[in-house]
């Protein structure tokens, strides 16, 4: 039986999604799309492959909703997927169940929270733990004993080595790689095909190979 569910945002991460339930439908249907919201309706009804779907408001319906109702939060960026869910979490009746998507492979051990996306073609080894709202993007990969921390965002085709931890609301760009064992922290970037071969403090955007900090935000 299909589950129900609604998107949020109108962008490309959302229309991606989009795409993607649509593949895994074809071998298995999972999921009903009833719509998305979005901050306004400049977009209205938005076409995907062969399909339309609605514009059904912003997020005020959401909030306004009285029945236990499905929600992924399609946001690309951690700091605005993490806006959307504490926001939209003051409403009880509404439910953040994990995407997984098609071609995927994850260990049968592997914990996570809630309202997490595992895109395809993702792999994710033996005894990973990730928090909530956690974002892999197509073909990334977590290697053993990783750790991902709530809104961290692994862009397409990141690498991650055995017993890396990810602090929470990272980002890692396109391509980006981490060696075995090291600690990437809190709020911090790292650049589209870097790598980070030590330890990158929190809030800072790291580039290059070998990665190295270009942008300090605040004392770590």
């Amino acid at each position: 039986m299909k589950k129900k569910i609604i998107l949020t945002g109108a962008g490309g991460c959302m229309r991606e999604l989009l795409w993607q339930i649509e593949e895994q439908n074809k071998r298995e249907e999972r999921w009903e799309v009833l719509g998305y919201v979005d901050i306004s309706d400049e977009y209205g009804t938005v076409r995907v492959g062969e399909k339309e779907y609605p514009y059904l408001g912003s997020d005020d319906f959401l909030l306004a909703r009285q029945k236990e109702t499905n929600v992924v939060i399609s946001a690309g960026s951690s700091g605005l997927r993490k806006r959307i869910a504490e926001k939209l979490q003051k409403n009880m009746y509404l439910q953040f169940p994990n995407l997984i998507l098609s071609d995927t492979c994850i260990c049968s051990d592997v914990q996570m929270g809630k309202g997490n996306i595992i895109s395809m073609d993702c792999r994710i080894s033996t005894n990973v733990s990730m928090g909530n709202f956690v974002f892999l993007n197509m073909g990334a990969s977590v290697c053993h004993d990783g750790i991902l921390s709530d809104y961290v965002t692994l862009s397409p085709d990141v690498r991650l080595a055995g017993n890396v931890s990810v602090g929470a609301g990272s980002e890692l760009g396109i391509g980006a790689r981490a060696v075995q064992g090291i600690r990437i922290g809190s709020e911090t970037v790292i650049g589209a095909g870097s790598m980070a071969i030590r330890d990158i403090p929190d809030a800072c955007t790291a580039v290059g190979v070998p990665a190295k900090i270009i942008k300090q935000r605040k004392e770590a």
